[in-house]
């Protein structure tokens, strides 16, 4: 490489890292956002919607109820092999 090329990428470097560092008006500064509701009138609430049971609790996921089927083993397992045989050579799993 000669210096030409050395300065030329340093500025195309330069010029990315200045527009990727720009305000681009995306993000939004949330400090000192002034509340009308008060901590105590939050707490109020969350406690109204514990007792009313309005929170999902604890988890990150919905707890379904047991649920029965309407299938035996022996016919779910019928069907994977019946799946198997038709795909005449199409690989099971595909992908990386």
């Amino acid at each position: 490489m000669n210096a030409k090329q050395v300065v030329a990428a340093i500025a195309v470097f330069t010029a990315t890292g200045s527009a990727s560092a720009a305000d681009n008006g995306i993000f939004v500064e949330h400090v000192n956002q002034g509340s009308t509701t008060t901590r105590a009138e939050v707490r109020a609430e969350l406690e109204q919607a514990r007792a009313e049971e309005r929170l999902a609790g604890n988890s990150e996921f919905i707890e379904h109820a047991q649920v029965a089927s309407t299938r035996s083993r022996e016919e779910v397992r019928a069907e994977v092999v019946q799946a198997v045989r038709n795909q005449s050579g199409r690989p099971l799993y595909f992908g990386g």
